[in-house]
C-alpha cells in the first residue's frame, strides 16, 4: 500500500523563502561593510598628499607650479593608460580579491618609494605607476561589491561603497595635514603602510559573491567595444567625467583662490575642503537608498543642476558664504554620485561590471586630469586681460555651467531609458 505524501503548506514555503531572502540580505550587508571599510582605507593614502603638496613637491624639488600640479594629475594618466588591462584582470581572473590585494601591495611599495626618490622625474614616474595600481584595486573592489548587491538593493549597496570612498577622501585630506604637522617627512611612508594594511585586509577578509557570473574569454579589443555594446554607459561616464573635472578644479584653482583672494593658510584651506567632503560622505548612503526608492534619474539631474549653480557662485561669495556653499556642494554632490554608481551597475551585466566600473573610474580620472589643465588655462588667459578676481569668478562660472549642461543634455536620454525599464 502506498502512503501519499501530504502537500507542503503554502505558508511554510513562504516562510522558507522569506528566511532565504533575509539570509541573502544579511550576507550581502556583511560583505558590503567589509569591502566598504577597505575602500575607506584605500582612499586615505592617495589623498594624504593634498594638504602638504607644496612642501612635498614644490619645496623639496624646487618644482614650478605646473609640475607641482602635474603631481596631482600624473597618477590619473597612469590609470587611464592602464584601463584596458585593468578591465580584463577585474573580469576574467578567477579571484578578484587576489587581484585587488596584489594591486594594493604594489600601491604600498610605490607610495613608500616616493619618499626616497632623489629627483622630480623619478617621483613623477612612481606616481604614474601608483595611479595604475590604485585604480585597479579600487575598480576590482567596486566590482566585488556590485556582485553582492541584490537587484532591488543595488542603490544602497553602491551608496555604502560610495560613502566609504568619500569618507576616505575627507579623512585623507585632513590626515595628510596632521601627519605633516607632527611627523614631517613621513607622509609617503605612512601612506604606504595604510595601503599595505588594505592589501592584507582584502586578502584575509573579503569574500566574493557565489552568484558571480564568469565572464567569457575576450580579446583585448573587445574591452574597447564595451561602450559600443552598452552605449548607455556613456551617460554614467559623462557624469563621472564632469563631476571629477569639478573636483580637479576645486583641488587646484579653488585652493589657489582661497590663498590669493582670502589669504587662507593650508590648514584653513583643508578645513574648508572637509566641509565639502564630509556632508558628501555622510549623505552618499542615504542618496543610494533614495535612488532605490524613487529611481536614479531625478536625483542625478536635479543634484547636478544645483551643484553646478552653487559651484558657479564660488568666486562672488564672501568667505562666510563659502562655508555655506561648501556644505551645500557636499549635499548636492551626494545626491548625484550614489545614483550614478547605481546607474553604471544597471547598464552592464554582472560579469562585465569590473570593466564597467573601470570605465567609470577612467572617465572620472580623465575629468580630474583635464579639470586643472582647462581651468588653469582659462584662468591664465582671463587674468592676462583683466583682474585675477574676475578671472577666478569666470572660471568657476564656466565650470559650474558645464555641470548644468551635462544634466540638461542627458535628462531626455535618461527619461527615455526609464520608460523602457532599463533604469528608473
Amino acid at each position: 500500500m502506498t502512503v501519499s505524501q501530504a502537500p507542503t503548506p503554502a505558508g511554510a514555503l513562504d516562510d522558507v523563502g522569506t528566511l532565504l531572502h533575509r539570509e541573502q540580505i544579511t550576507q550581502s550587508f556583511r560583505a558590503t561593510l567589509t569591502i566598504s571599510l577597505l575602500t575607506f582605507v584605500v582612499m586615505v593614502p592617495v589623498t594624504m598628499m593634498v594638504a602638504p603638496l607644496k612642501e612635498l613637491i614644490a619645496v623639496r624639488y624646487a618644482a614650478s607650479a605646473f609640475w607641482t600640479h602635474s603631481f596631482m594629475s600624473v597618477n590619473m594618466i597612469g590609470a587611464i593608460l592602464a584601463a584596458p588591462f585593468i578591465g580584463l584582470l577585474a573580469d576574467r581572473n578567477r579571484s578578484r580579491k587576489r587581484i585587488a590585494a596584489i594591486a594594493l601591495a604594489a600601491d604600498a611599495v610605490l607610495l613608500s618609494a616616493m619618499g626616497l626618490m632623489p629627483s622630480l622625474t623619478l617621483i613623477l614616474a612612481m606616481r604614474f605607476l601608483e595611479g595604475a595600481a590604485h585604480i585597479l584595486a579600487l575598480s576590482t573592489l567596486m566590482a566585488i561589491a556590485s556582485g553582492w548587491a541584490l537587484k532591488h538593493r543595488r542603490g544602497r549597496t553602491m551608496g555604502i561603497v560610495g560613502a566609504a570612498m568619500m569618507f576616505g577622501t575627507a579623512c585623507g585630506t585632513r590626515v595628510g595635514g596632521l601627519v605633516w604637522q607632527h611627523m614631517p617627512g613621513w607622509t609617503f611612508q605612512i601612506a604606504g603602510m595604510l595601503a599595505a594594511a588594505a592589501a592584507f585586509g582584502t586578502l584575509m577578509f573579503v569574500a566574493e559573491s557565489p552568484r558571480r557570473d564568469r565572464a567569457p574569454s575576450r580579446r583585448m579589443r573587445d574591452l574597447f567595444g564595451l561602450v559600443r555594446t552598452y552605449p548607455k554607459l556613456m551617460i554614467a561616464y559623462a557624469y563621472a567625467f564632469i563631476d571629477r573635472l569639478c573636483v580637479g578644479v576645486v583641488i587646484t584653482t579653488f585652493g589657489l583662490f582661497l590663498a590669493d583672494a582670502h589669504g587662507l593658510d593650508p590648514s584653513a584651506r583643508s578645513r574648508l575642503l572637509v566641509m565639502f567632503l564630509l556632508p558628501f560622505a555622510l549623505l552618499v548612503y542615504p542618496a543610494g537608498r533614495l535612488a532605490d526608492r524613487i529611481g536614479r534619474i531625478w536625483p542625478m539631474a536635479l543634484g547636478s543642476v544645483a551643484f553646478g549653480l552653487t559651484f558657479a557662485s564660488y568666486g562672488i561669495l564672501p568667505l562666510n558664504g563659502l562655508y555655506i556653499a561648501m556644505v551645500l556642494s557636499g549635499i548636492f554632490s551626494a545626491a548625484m554620485f550614489a545614483p550614478n554608481l547605481t546607474l553604471c551597475a544597471d547598464f552592464v551585466p554582472q560579469a562585465q561590471r569590473g570593466a564597467g566600473f573601470t570605465g567609470f573610474n577612467v572617465a572620472g580620472s580623465l575629468g580630474f586630469v583635464l579639470g586643472p589643465l582647462l581651468a588653469g588655462g582659462l584662468f591664465t588667459v582671463l587674468a592676462s586681460h583683466g583682474t585675477a578676481a574676475s578671472a577666478y569668478s569666470v572660471t568657476f562660472i564656466a565650470t559650474g555651467s558645464a555641470e548644468v549642461l551635462c544634466a540638461l543634455v542627458t535628462l531626455p536620454l535618461l527619461l527615455k531609458l526609464g520608460k523602457t525599464g532599463i533604469t528608473r
